[in-house]
């Protein structure tokens, strides 16, 4: 058995507003104490698998998880148990049969040791199910908290969970919930959150972007392909709504935001046209630009100022406000496109397990997409210096989107060649990036001349670099083009 539900997280002024929503209707609330167990090895951890032992009411319930097709879609097994949960061991003999018992059977053979308790949770659920549209959702709020190591922490979140129908009409109910309540999506399970309870981890690394799993129709393969870059944002994303993220999260959810634009603007080339929400680009584009922003001012900036100094130049020293990431990412535009996004990679791959066909013409076309961008960095590249300002920056955006469209599509072509020619742009794109850099510094010190005279020798200084790198770009273009070697066609 599957489940797709979305957990949002609560903010705490917000809470009371949340519980009286959830009240609006006929509510079962249920304490439930749980205890998780894994080995003194994490086997069951390391296969993002989940034991559990639940008290639900008076009853006790064990529950196997395991990861399903995409982040918010988990494989489960439940069996009731008798009475005196709490004091016995769990027994994953129960799950034979499933798919989630399987794999629970393949990580404890390899596991080094017997199960254990790891973490316990203690919270309060109020749940109700709503008819939405085209399905039955079941909303559950749950408050209480996370017990693991000798400390603990607050529960404060809504799950929406899909009963029976649309996905997309679980996410628009949830969207719903986000604009009245100030919800955020968050893709950490509270098993997950227990374990960094548990190890200290605060905060987490920032998430990397994982190569694109699977996809033998063209509908499994886009859903592989948006699945990948929303896992990188999503992961980002939670971390830096939640206050606990920093610079490399931003810098990995940028990098996410530009493979899943590039995912997005691509997907008619293999087969997906179903038609999103207008709202989902600009949303998307707007936090991209903040996040920009917020790179500039806290990284670049005393980066460049620190160079200026080096080269005696007498600029000045200032610290501009920040944006407010966190707000941004939390922002109800925001989340309403991630949850459409999750939405329809959820409908894909339904809609992927009736389709029939190869993948002979989705390469076709990703051929043909690959071989103009291609082109167009390569020959428009040869030519750097001569070209104005606004075509150089959107030749940085090609290659940006010429690498990524080919890790996305790797799935369709040899991997070792896909890698081969990614590592031959990186010359041209660490090129690329230092030129960006110069030009955004610029920007930044001739902002602050309007209040400061001194910067503009700084932007003298920077308008001179610039002109040194584009040379060096036209360079790194040249010798890509010679190394880079096609992998498509």
């Amino acid at each position: 058995m599957s489940e797709f539900e979305l957990k949002l997280q609560v903010p705490a002024d917000r809470a009371g507003a949340v519980e009286t929503a959830v009240r609006r209707g006929k509510v079962k609330e249920t304490r439930l104490r749980a205890r998780y167990f894994d080995t003194p090895d994490e086997a069951l951890a390391r296969a993002a698998l989940v034991l559990r032992l639940r008290q639900e009411g008076d009853a006790w319930v064990q529950a196997a998880k395991g990861p399903g097709g995409t982040g918010f879609e988990r494989l489960e097994h439940e069996v009731a148990m008798d009475a005196g949960g709490e004091d016995r061991p769990p027994r994953p003999e129960l799950h034979e049969g499933t798919p989630v018992g399987k794999a629970l059977r393949k990580a404890l053979a390899r596991a080094g040791g017997e199960l254990q308790c790891a973490f316990e949770t203690d919270v309060t659920r109020l749940a109700r199910c709503v008819d939405a549209g085209s399905a039955a959702v079941e909303i559950a709020f749950d408050r209480g908290r996370l017990l693991a190591g000798g400390a603990e922490r607050p529960v404060l979140e809504i799950e929406f969970e899909l009963k029976q129908g649309s996905p997309a009409a679980a996410a628009e109910l949830a969207q719903r919930w986000c604009e009245k309540h100030g919800l955020w999506l968050d893709p950490l399970s509270k098993s997950q959150a227990a374990r960094r309870l548990a190890h200290g981890e605060e905060p987490p690394p920032a998430v990397q972007a994982a190569p694109v799993q699977g996809g033998d129709t063209p509908k499994a393969l886009v859903a592989a392909i948006l699945d990948s870059a929303l896992a990188q944002v999503l992961g980002n994303a939670r971390e830096l709504a939640a206050g606990s993220g920093g610079d490399a999260h931003i810098h990995q959810l940028r990098v996410g935001l530009r493979r899943l634009r590039t995912a997005l603007r691509e997907r008619d080339a293999l087969g997906d046209t179903q038609a999103l929400d207008a709202g989902v680009e600009p949303a998307l584009k707007d936090l991209f630009s903040v996040l920009g922003a917020h790179r500039d001012r806290s990284t670049l900036l005393p980066a460049l100022q620190e160079a200026l100094a080096a080269a005696g130049c007498p600029a000045p020293r200032w610290t501009p406000a920040l944006p407010d990431v966190a707000a941004a990412v939390r922002a109800v535009a925001f989340q309403a496109a991630l949850l459409q996004l999750v939405a329809h990679v959820q409908e894909l791959r339904g809609a992927a397990a009736q389709e029939h066909g190869g993948l002979k013409a989705a390469r076709k076309a990703v051929d043909a997409r690959l071989d103009k961008l291609h082109r167009r960095v390569t020959r428009g590249g040869r030519h750097f210096e001569a070209l104005p300002q606004e075509e150089r920056h959107a030749l940085r955006k090609r290659l940006k989107r010429l690498r990524y469209l080919g890790e996305l599509a790797a799935p369709l072509y040899d991997a070792g060649e896909v890698d081969d020619y990614v590592r031959a742009l990186k010359t041209l794109q660490d090129a690329l990036g230092h030129y960006q850099d110069a030009v955004a510094g610029a920007a930044l010190f001739r902002e602050r001349a309007a209040e400061e005279p001194a910067a503009w020798f700084a932007v003298g200084w920077l308008a001179a670099r610039e002109e040194a790198l584009a040379v060096e770009c036209e360079e790194a273009c040249r010798k890509t083009a010679r190394k880079a070697r096609p992998f498509w066609g």
